[in-house]
């Protein structure tokens, strides 16, 4: 779903950056204060950067979690549509049959029925209110935890750490207008991403 993976790379793009942006801020913070330094001294120049990227559109279409996730929430929203079309469908066809009747419908019926009608109809749109709210819980549930897993998976990665920061792109919404691929470490990244998610289903 288009909308889900759109809401989900951009959240995820904020959250990666943050994420490292924290880390070497305080890492910045421990050097200011461990460090002995006077003006003018060679070592206040800034620390060599550290940077790596992970490429969004790559872990999209890679990790098996992702996959997994957003097949679930395009199921959901197919299975809403279906489930308010056929109460909508079913709801046209009772007027169908009731206008079948022809002359022999009385005012008093006629009136009931557009009554009837108007409720239930008002009914299928409260009912695809709650359903579409239902919806929007479950995606930004899966978005939570598809974040929450390559977050702490990042961690992991760089605890040694090798990257002060490691950025996040993607097509046509790049956080980084010039790459380099030799710091591109999306393909290690899925890799240990599919390896945790493959152990995580044993247990």
């Amino acid at each position: 779903m288009k909308g889900f993976q759109n809401i989900l790379l951009y959240v995820l793009t904020a959250a990666v950056a943050a994420l490292f942006v924290l880390h070497f801020t305080s890492t910045s913070s421990s050097k200011k204060i461990t460090d002995t330094k006077t003006p003018g001294d060679p070592k206040d120049s800034a620390p060599h950067l550290r940077v790596a990227y992970i490429d969004l559109d790559t872990i999209q279409k890679y990790y098996e979690f992702f996959k997994l996730k957003n097949g679930e929430i395009e199921s959901d929203k197919q299975r809403i549509e279906n489930q308010i079309q056929a109460e909508f469908s079913k709801l046209e066809k009772d007027r169908v049959d009731f206008l079948k009747k022809g002359q022999s419908i009385t005012q008093q019926e006629a009136e009931a029925f557009q009554q009837q009608y108007q409720t239930r109809y008002q009914q299928i749109g409260q009912h695809q209110q709650t359903l579409q709210s239902q919806h929007l819980d479950k995606q930004a549930k899966a978005i939570d935890d598809i974040q929450k897993k390559i977050n702490d998976y990042l961690r992991l990665y760089n605890a040694n750490g090798k990257y002060h920061f490691i950025f996040s792109t993607q097509e046509g919404n790049p956080t980084l207008y010039y790459k380099d691929t030799a710091f591109n470490i999306t393909q290690q990244v899925i890799k240990g991403l599919n390896e945790e998610y493959k152990n995580s289903k044993k247990q």
